[in-house]
């Protein structure tokens, strides 16, 4: 009997510890979903496009900040963008256009925050940003072995996307 009074508060304890370990930690919300640009991809261009899908109504912060070095950190506001967003549905986007950006890495943060403004979720995603002379597609246009067709579509795409 002793036995099983011991394990039971061993048990008892551990899930105690286990559950405020977990709770200091902003885990991510399963409701929002950073689409755009993809977690980890570099972009080829002076502007950033950041979407957001929500799947349930939720109220969030997006935050677009650029990844400091220790020796690139500046007395400026490091924050690019800071924008709030409340969705009333079950499926809505948030996007906004983010102009001027410099080449070097960044991350967007979305916090899902509660009607007292705190942060409950955090969703964060690592972009990198080049400038766009030195994307790969571009080089590849110039090379005569491509087809009207494929160039003609790249083309489009680029419009359309641009």
């Amino acid at each position: 009997m002793r036995k099983y009074i011991l394990m039971l508060v061993f048990v008892i304890v551990l899930s105690f510890s286990a559950s405020t370990v977990f709770a200091t930690q902003a885990s991510p919300n399963p409701n929002v979903i950073i689409v755009n640009p993809v977690s980890g991809s570099t972009v080829y261009s002076d502007h950033l496009l950041v979407s957001v899908k929500l799947t349930a109504p939720t109220t969030i912060n997006v935050t677009v900040t650029p990844e400091l070095s220790e020796q690139s950190v500046t007395t400026e506001s490091a924050i690019v963008i800071t924008d709030s967003f409340t969705s009333t549905t079950n499926l809505s986007f948030f996007t906004r256009k983010v102009d001027n950006v410099t080449p070097g890495e960044y991350r967007i943060t979305v916090d899902t925050i509660d009607s007292e403004e705190q942060v409950i979720f955090s969703n964060s995603s690592p972009v990198e940003i080049k400038a766009k002379e030195d994307d790969p597609a571009e080089r590849q246009d110039s090379e005569p072995n491509q087809s009207g067709a494929a160039n003609f579509l790249r083309s489009l795409l680029r419009l359309i996307f641009n």
